[in-house]
């Protein structure tokens, strides 16, 4: 059984991991030094968060998805494969109509703007570059992780409707107590006397390595969880969190789920199905495993391990959308079950050339004018015989009345000639 964080469906966790790469460019636009834009950006990503959500609450996913995800600066940006500096000066262009239509009033980006500069020691106007750029980057991010996982509206509201328990206090809180105890655990090892340290100096030594390592593992955890949400953005942007009811049970919910599409643990203790993928338990969030939720969880760990806002040059080819087991997720949405296999890619077949729609019209079209061409040139030259019939027999006639215009006169000799008897007269 394979298992994933529910954090991976959190737009929260996702976009702050997901712009680390880029912070030495957003500070560079900014005008920032590197640790006020990392605190920059941690906030601004809260702040875009709780405007979507908020938005989400006003028109619903369809919204979303055809006036957020599908404008033209995400398009554009869509167009880059990594980022660089023709990607930044792309969103520099179009941050303003972005913010605008993320948090719907220009005079809340002036107010997050204010609040943030308040806590990073920095210019409004620095904080308003930052916050707006990381506006049309989290619209790009996100249309391509909804596409990639093909979510429809419906599903959109879901997703939406899941994020308030990803910045809840309590979620946090737990975290910051998980984290207390095993740095408790850790140090209850350490000698209690000095005697007891001289007597374990070669213990350390030999187990120097696993204490780097430990320490190299805490401090990845601890880097890995995004600093706790500011409550202050909902105010801000008018969300109202709604009693969001988890269930209960979430080992009864898991067994259950695993019954109905027929990857009970007898099966795993036989060793089939041993590939399936489940969410694991973290306080204070519960997700229900459906096949949508499960398959964006796990595109969105692939896109996370792509690392695809790293500061590159621009690939020869673009990448293409990863493709997720659907033995992996396990289930359809009416939890019938899949087999384990990868289902191969189909591809369509090449339509024939003599059923393509366009070489038949060519055709049709050539085979007109011929026909055309040779009527036309049989009628002109049954026209040129005609004439040339006409012109002969015309000749004819013209001959033949020469030859009768021809008179016979008689003279007769007797008579005197008639000025002969004029020259005698």
């Amino acid at each position: 059984m394979t298992t994933i964080s529910p954090t991976r469906v959190s737009m929260y966790d996702f976009l702050y991991h997901d712009t680390q790469p880029m912070l030495s460019l957003l500070a560079d636009a900014a005008q920032l030094s590197l640790p006020q834009a990392r605190l920059g950006t941690d906030a601004s990503l809260q702040a875009i968060v709780s405007a979507l959500l908020a938005y989400q609450q006003r028109h619903q996913g369809q919204a979303i998805s055809k006036k957020l995800f599908s404008r033209s600066a995400v398009k554009e940006l869509r167009q880059y494969n990594s980022m660089n500096f023709a990607t930044i000066s792309s969103t520099l262009y179009h941050r303003h109509d972005a913010a605008d239509a993320v948090f719907s009033d220009n005079s809340r980006v002036v107010k997050a703007s204010e609040h943030i500069a308040e806590k990073i020691d920095a210019t409004t106007q620095q904080t308003q570059i930052l916050l707006t750029s990381l506006c049309v980057i989290v619209l790009r991010e996100l249309a391509i992780l909804t596409e990639y996982s093909q979510l429809d509206s419906d599903e959109i509201n879901k997703w939406f409707a899941l994020q308030p328990q990803f910045l809840s206090a309590a979620r946090f809180d737990s975290q910051l107590t998980h984290t207390s105890s095993a740095e408790t655990e850790s140090n209850s090892d350490a000698p209690k006397s000095t005697t007891e340290a001289v007597d374990n100096i070669e213990a350390i030594e030999n187990n120097s390595e696993s204490n780097v390592e430990r320490t190299l593992l805490n401090t990845e955890q601890l880097s890995s969880t995004p600093p706790s949400f500011d409550p202050y953005w909902y105010e801000l942007t008018g969300f109202k969190p709604e009693n969001y009811e988890p269930v209960q049970d979430m080992q009864m919910a898991t067994g259950n789920y695993l019954k109905a599409i027929g990857r009970s643990p007898d099966n795993l203790q036989q060793g089939r199905h041993n590939d399936m993928l489940v969410f694991t338990e973290m306080h204070a969030v519960v997700l229900p495993h459906q096949r949508w939720l499960l398959q964006l969880a796990k595109i969105s760990d692939i896109y996370l391990s792509r690392n695809r806002l790293r500061v590159n040059s621009e690939p020869a080819n673009p990448p293409k959308p990863p493709l997720v087991s659907l033995g992996l997720i396990g289930g359809n949405n009416d939890n019938t079950p899949t087999t384990t296999s990868e289902k191969p890619i189909e591809y369509e077949a090449s339509t024939p050339l003599w059923k393509n729609p366009v070489i038949l019209i060519i055709i049709l079209v050539v085979g007109i004018l011929g026909t055309l061409a040779t009527l036309k040139y049989q009628s002109q030259k049954s026209d040129g015989v005609t004439l040339a019939t006409e012109e002969v027999l015309e000749q004819d006639a013209i001959d033949e009345r020469q030859q009768q215009d021809v008179a016979i006169v008689m003279v007769d000799e007797d008579e005197p000639d008639v000025a002969e008897t004029e020259k005698a007269e």
